[in-house]
This record gives C-alpha cells, sequence and structure tokens, in this order.
C-alpha cells in the first residue's frame, strides 16, 4: 500500500505492532505529517477492566503511546511496510484527572510530533478526552474532557524509514 490511507480507518490492528485485545484503540480519525486523532471506548472485554466495571487511569499512557504506534504505522503503510516495534521510555509532565475510566467511555486520542533526535528517539505530545463524560464529571475536567495529558518519551530501534526515519525530519 502506498499514499495517504483514507481515514477513517476502522481497522487498526494492522496498523499496529499489537494484537488481540492489546490494540486499544478503536478507529484512527485522521492523521498528518505530525499528529493523528484517533478513538477509543473502554469495553466490557477491556484486558485491563477491574470487576467494579472500570479501568484504572494510568491506561490513558498505553493508549495515547499506541496513539503514536498508530501514528508510525499510518506513515509506515504509505510507505509500503509494516508496523515497526517501538518503546514507550517514559513520560513528562504527565497528567492524570480522572482515577479511572468506565465501560462505555467514548476517548478521543489526540498525539502530535514534538520533538525528536532523528536516531529513532522521539517526544510526543498526547492528550485524552472523555468525549461523554457525565455533566457532573464535565465540570471538574480541563476543557470539560481532558482526562490525561503529557509527554510520551520514544523509542523505535532499526534503519532509518520508520519513526526514525519520520521524526528525524521535524529537527529537534
Amino acid at each position: 500500500m502506498s499514499g495517504r490511507l483514507t481515514c477513517p480507518i476502522i481497522d487498526v490492528a494492522p496498523l499496529l505492532p499489537h494484537s488481540g485485545n492489546m490494540v486499544l484503540l478503536d478507529e484512527i480519525l485522521d492523521y498528518d505529517e505530525e499528529s493523528l486523532q484517533g478513538r477509543a471506548t473502554i469495553r466490557e472485554d477491556h484486558v485491563f477492566l477491574r470487576p467494579e466495571g472500570v479501568v484504572p487511569a494510568w491506561m490513558a499512557m498505553e493508549i495515547l503511546a499506541q496513539g503514536v504506534a498508530a501514528f508510525d504505522g499510518c506513515h509506515a503503510a504509505q510507505a509500503g511496510r509494516g508496523p515497526q516495534l517501538g518503546f514507550l521510555l517514559g513520560s513528562r509532565k504527565f497528567s492524570l484527572y480522572v482515577d479511572s475510566l468506565p465501560v462505555g467511555a467514548d476517548l478521543q486520542v489526540n498525539v502530535r510530533i514534538s520533538t525528536s533526535s532523528g536516531q529513532g528517539f522521539g517526544v510526543f505530545d498526547g492528550e485524552l478526552h472523555w468525549m461523554n463524560a457525565p455533566e457532573d464529571i464535565q465540570a471538574s475536567l480541563p476543557q470539560g474532557s481532558l482526562v490525561a495529558a503529557g509527554a510520551l518519551n520514544v523509542y523505535q530501534p532499526g534503519e532509518a524509514g520508520g519513526l526514525a526515519g519520520l521524526v528525524g525530519i521535524q529537527g529537534s
């Protein structure tokens, strides 16, 4: 496959180095050279669902990291390559504004490349918004929907052409 992928992309799994119930993104709404917007819904079969019917808020970091992986996967597919393994090294200024997310929470994933080394290291700014939060919770959230935000530090080993090549064009 080459050329820009048509959005929305409903079948996200082929663009990620994840499989089965570890694929947490449901849809890619749009992407460009610097960012990706996606969607994830907390379902009853979520791999990290607790008995009380919620997913811990710290899962927001993994959902955002999969947004970064999907960003790279879209660009890899455009170039005729498959998804490549990458690593979440850590985060900076990562804030959580809820303790947990219930079944049915519809989440918008926003990731944007911030900086890179051109050697496979990159930093992405990410935000996760709870689009159908109850009104009482909306009142307590920044922007009425923000449940998590921060910078994700990532690394993708390998030859230039994957994230290493893509983020290298952004400068550092």
